[in-house]
């Protein structure tokens, strides 16, 4: 046996354990990426590149998965190839590191640790060893309204982009007040969609997303996607130790949710970058976490009052029958929640800087929209 066979073989044997148990391939890498070292991350990849070829990912994995493979580098879908993985990992990847068998092994060692100490979590679809024969002509099962127009998706995209790119406030509260106002409107229109399709037997499902979240101030940016996600009509689900949120809601709340907490993120910290340009006393942690929380404490009022129009407008034309659809809606959202999180609590507050709460404050007040408050896993 070589040297580094047997850390080898323990590694291998996690990686399979963490997928049988919840995790995929990108919340793999970007959970490493937070904890380790680059060249952690790139012994990780080969070992996901090796657990792909050894499941035969390529011809059974389900197309999400194949996706987060080929965004890792790992799966190349112009010639349906693995890329990497072969042999015994550990040993090409400290050759390649040009690392010493101790130093390696000690590496390898560290990673096997922080692997088996992970958590499980919720299936998101079904693990490696559940995989059918092929994937081929296998797509996820949709129901009526599941997907965003792709003339909506693009009218919404191209509004927040024009809110990320000004430099003008004002500007950028109405690209983004726009975007908002056709994403509740469209969720609306689905919702109704949907319960008009039921009498037939379709009905949508609530759907799961992770969120990847990068530090720092994580907490702050966790709390943010959970304000955005519940004036949306989805809740999020905060995992400090991988560090990411899950996002459960019907899929087309998902789905825009994620869109506007990317861009509302963009302008945050554009904001707050602006604030503290001047003043170089103001360039601290707590400052930041202060202006992030309080701009999207802000936000939230504004995103509701949107929100709370569309749905005025929304009841004229769809009358009495709104209400109870959207009653149930929530509901179903909740009861998923609590079925999948059985333990969550809510965040615990923190003390924040006076300076940055007011400063974010004026600066969502010049700019933009969310809502809500985030779980925690307890």
């Amino acid at each position: 046996m070589g040297i580094y066979d047997e850390i080898d073989a323990r590694l291998q044997g996690s990686i399979d354990n963490i997928f049988e148990h919840g995790w995929q391939p990108a919340d793999l890498a970007h959970f490493v990426r937070r904890e380790c070292s680059q060249r952690h991350v790139r012994l990780t990849l080969g070992l996901i590149a090796r657990h792909s070829r050894q499941h035969d990912a390529v011809t059974r994995a389900p197309h999400e998965w194949l996706a987060q493979l080929d965004e890792l580098g790992v799966y190349s879908p112009a010639d349906g190839t693995i890329v990497g993985g072969h042999g015994v990992v550990v040993e090409r990847w400290a050759r390649t590191e040009k690392l010493d068998p101790d130093e390696a092994t000690s590496m390898g060692s560290f990673l096997n640790v922080l692997l088996t100490l992970s958590r499980v979590l919720p299936l998101l679809g079904a693990p490696p060893s559940k995989w059918g024969n092929s994937n081929r002509g296998v797509a996820p099962v949709k129901a009526v309204g599941d997907d965003v127009p792709a003339k909506t998706l693009h009218t919404i995209r191209a509004l927040l982009a024009k809110a990320e790119s000004t430099d003008f406030e004002a500007e950028a509260e109405a690209f983004t007040a726009k975007a908002q106002e056709l994403m509740a409107r469209h969720s609306i229109d689905t919702a109704m969609l949907a319960a008009s399709a039921a009498g037939a037997g379709s009905h949508a499902g609530v759907a799961q997303r992770r969120v990847h979240i990068d530090n720092p101030y994580a907490d702050e940016k966790a709390l943010f996607l959970g304000m955005i996600a519940r004036v949306n009509g989805a809740r999020s689900v905060w995992s400090a130790q991988p560090g990411f949120c899950t996002v459960m809601g019907f899929p087309v709340d998902v789905q825009l949710t994620e869109m506007l907490f990317t861009s509302l993120l963009v302008q945050a910290t554009h904001a707050s970058a602006v604030a503290t340009a001047h003043d170089k006393y103001l360039r601290t942690a707590s400052f930041r976490r202060a202006f992030l929380v309080s701009f999207a404490d802000r936000i939230a009022e504004r995103l509701r009052a949107a929100t709370s129009t569309v749905r005025t407008e929304a009841t004229e034309q769809y009358g009495s029958a709104l209400a109870p659809v959207l009653a149930a809606k929530e509901m179903a959202v909740e009861r998923a929640v609590e079925a999948a999180f059985p333990n969550t609590v809510a965040m615990k507050a923190k003390r924040y800087s006076a300076e940055g709460w007011h400063a974010g404050r004026a600066a969502a007040d010049r700019a933009d929209i969310g809502a809500g408050a985030a779980l925690t896993e307890g």
